[in-house]
């Protein structure tokens, strides 16, 4: 599956609320966005113009997306849209698949990883601190540290089954994006990164398995609040 556009609606009615957006203001770039969310153009035109369909956006040529009214006046309107693009029974499935898959990889990685990659670790945790002052998504980061771990396990068979879910994987980070607790991610980051410096397997598993954790905790918090 990969990502499909409904998602990445959802990341820019979550922009527009978070960021409190008001007609004729302006939505970030089509490059910025597949930058931000690491997604084809296509399937941000895709969700642009679905948007736009919907009165809630406006597309200027040669000027970019602006927003033409706000969806928000009407809360069960929007939560009721928001309820239909996302399928947060299967996303919630999706974080239970993480946890225990990526907490095996931790626990190789600690073992196996050599320089290299740990300078990728440190550098995509520096990013995810440019990126929490800039109040920009943490996705980009984010999946590189969590890409480099699962290399990292020079398992062949490993790396091919998760290459082989991480767009779903992707799917859930965006769908979040605007709702992460991005210091808390920070903090596992680096909790997890000294672990598997210090070749500690089970301490590296134990604090991706909580991250993880984590991240589920505040996904249904984030639900809680749709219904």
């Amino acid at each position: 599956m990969v990502i499909v556009s409904e998602t990445v609606q959802k990341y820019l009615l979550d922009f527009i609320r978070k960021k409190e957006l008001k007609p004729a203001d302006k939505l970030p770039s089509e490059r910025e966005l597949v930058n931000m969310l690491e997604v084809s153009r296509s399937s941000i035109r895709e969700a642009l113009q679905t948007l736009s369909e919907q009165g809630i956006v406006e597309k200027r040529p040669g000027k970019g997306v602006y927003v033409k009214k706000n969806p928000f006046q009407n809360s069960g309107e929007i939560t009721q849209t928001l309820m239909m693009l996302v399928d947060f029974t299967s996303s919630l499935h999706l974080l239970e698949l993480r946890q225990g898959v990526e907490g095996e990889i931790a626990h190789l990685a600690a073992k196996r990883i050599e320089k290299a990659d740990i300078q990728i670790l440190e550098q995509s945790i520096i990013d995810l601190e440019v990126c929490i002052k800039m109040d920009a998504p943490i996705i980009v980061p984010d999946l590189v540290f969590h890409n480099t771990l699962a290399r990292s396990t020079q398992n062949g068979i490993i790396l091919q089954v998760y290459n082989s879910i991480a767009e779903f994987f992707k799917k859930v980070r965006i769908e979040m994006a605007t709702e992460d607790d991005v210091h808390q991610a920070l903090y596992y980051h680096k909790e997890i990164l000294q672990a598997v410096k210090a070749g500690d397997s089970e301490r590296s598993s134990k604090w991706m398995r909580e991250h993880i954790e984590d991240v589920k905790q505040h996904y249904q918090k984030m639900l809680n609040r749709l219904r």
